[in-house]
């Protein structure tokens, strides 16, 4: 009885497919076949085609051409006899226990369609590194790192209609986001295949990624979204934007305005909020690169969180020579609570966020106030930015980074807006600040964007406004991987239920006031 279904691709003349024979080879369990799906035989059958038919006496040849990926998969899936369906990539070689651990992880989770596992990278000097993946809890971004290996429980692939062959980059992605709709994805909790490393892969992995101090999947570790091609992102977005809309959380309501009352009266204009933890080294850059702007009605808020270097010291300091700025000492290292306690305390129109480690251009203020001044629905304005070294000359290489893949619907899948963020403060008041209980040390900017956004706009000002500091010291890089991906999903899953409601409630307001015609 076969129990499992392997789909072998061939892409090429030249693969090869001694990695992939000889995981097969071992397994311990033998009740499989092996679709061999030979892409560039073109008619006749490729050499590496006939070397996995000739020595893997499973191997069954599966003719055919087709348009991509997904429909390669489908055709294979058609044609499937397992109960498990999984891909074997290039390069990826079976444990021997594979094959058993996989059908025992489908007998004893009924619920659960796709499973992956952590898997051994086997480096060109012979060295071999783990690589532990995270537990899987709802991320509907792209972005989850599954490994290298995904596999189906056949009967739900066939259940969902297989892979959506209208997709080229993102059928993955998009077949992911069904399957959590109905099913569950679960972890194996082995190491269950060797990844081989070439060495020019070994070469090019992360060449970005190590200047940018970012963990992350990619080339540009946690900025690789921003350098999707054109045509991927909007792969990518649709996909996004079908799952909202099945699950009735698109928006495409108008927004609100923001309005004052002529009694609102504010000292100055913007009040730029810094929270900040021992940072004696960038702070002051910071500080003065918001007192050289051109806008003069401003204020200076540093909320200290408990340093334990210069920091505080140097703050004064400052605050002596120019009374626009002032020092609040928080002992709590919340970043948060830090947040609530500047704009609080703040005394603007508006609440500018700046990093400790950042700094501004001298038109940044001007361009964003004059902005929010000229678009009420414009809830926050946010501005191009670039990306700079420790000492801060500018990265070049990885261009102006836009963010213009926002729009209030991708930036579910999106980790943020960008920066420089300007908000009004009242905006901020009205949504309660910042989550300090369930998002106090990450993700909390994310969250109110996503909540104010569901009522007011967020503009793009098209210029470069801000400098993002990448360096070993980076709050990102230190902070925990599954904290910080655990806090974006609870935003974003909390985002899902606000938006059915509202929704609901706005479908409910159209049927009362057509009734009433």
């Amino acid at each position: 009885m076969t129990k499992i279904t392997i789909m072998l691709p061939i892409y090429c003349q030249d693969q090869a497919v001694e990695v992939q024979l000889g995981g097969l080879k071992e397994q311990i369990l033998q009740e499989a076949e092996v679709m061999v799906v030979d892409q560039c035989g073109r008619g006749a059958t490729s050499l590496p085609a006939r070397k996995v038919l000739e020595r893997e006496k499973r191997a069954i040849e599966l003719p055919g051409l087709y348009d991509n990926i997904a429909g390669m998969r489908n055709h294979a899936l058609s044609q499937a006899q397992g109960e498990i369906f999984l891909e074997l990539p290039p390069n990826i070689r079976l444990h021997s226990e594979a094959c058993k651990a996989l059908l025992q992880a489908v007998e004893q989770n009924p619920k659960a369609a796709m499973f992956y596992s952590d898997y051994q990278e086997v480096l060109p000097d012979g060295g071999r590194e783990r690589k532990k993946l995270m537990d899987f809890f709802g991320d509907i971004t792209e972005r989850f790192d599954f490994g290298h290996l995904r596999v189906y429980r056949t009967e739900a692939l066939r259940d969902l209609g297989g892979w959506d062959e209208s997709f080229n980059s993102a059928h993955d992605y998009d077949l992911q986001l069904r399957l959590m709709e109905k099913y569950e994805i679960l972890q194996v909790p082995q190491v269950l295949y060797d990844v081989l490393i070439s060495e020019e892969e070994h070469e090019a992995a992360n060449i970005g990624a190590s200047k940018l101090f970012f963990p992350g999947t990619g080339k540009y570790g946690g900025f690789s979204y921003l350098f999707y091609d054109e045509r991927e992102e909007k792969e990518i977005e649709r996909a996004c934007q079908q799952m909202l809309k099945r699950r009735e959380a698109f928006l495409d309501h108008e927004n609100q305005t923001v309005t004052y009352s002529e009694a609102e009266k504010f000292p100055v204009l913007a009040s730029v909020v810094i929270p900040v933890y021992n940072r004696e080294r960038f702070i002051a850059k910071a500080i003065e690169s918001v007192l050289r702007g051109t806008l003069k009605e401003i204020e200076v808020v540093v909320v200290d969180n408990g340093s334990t270097d210069r920091t505080k010291e140097v703050v004064r300091k400052i605050s002596q020579k120019d009374p626009r700025v002032r020092l609040i000492e928080n002992h709590e290292n919340i970043i948060a609570l830090s947040l609530n306690l500047g704009w609080r305390a703040a005394r603007g129109k508006y609440i500018a966020q700046l990093d400790s480690d950042d700094e501004y251009l001298p038109e940044t203020l001007q361009a964003m106030t004059d902005h929010l001044e000229s678009h009420p629905r414009a809830a926050l304005a946010v501005s191009y930015y670039d990306l700079m070294d420790e000492s801060g000359d500018v990265l070049e290489e990885f261009g102006v980074i836009k963010h213009l893949e926002y729009s209030r619907n991708n930036i579910m899948r999106c980790d943020g807006a960008g920066a420089v963020r300007v908000w009004h403060k009242k905006v901020i008041a009205e949504f309660g600040g910042f989550d300090e209980k369930e998002l106090g040390h990450y993700g909390e900017d994310y969250d109110l964007v996503l909540k104010v956004t569901e009522k007011y706009d967020l503009d793009r000002v098209h210029q470069v406004l801000y400098r993002y500091r990448r360096h070993p010291d980076n709050t990102d890089a230190k902070r925990d991987e599954r904290m910080k991906l655990w806090n974006k999903t609870v935003a974003r899953h909390r985002a899902l239920k606000r938006r059915r409601e509202l929704n609901w409630r706005l479908g409910e307001e159209q049927l009362a006031e057509g009734s009433k015609q």
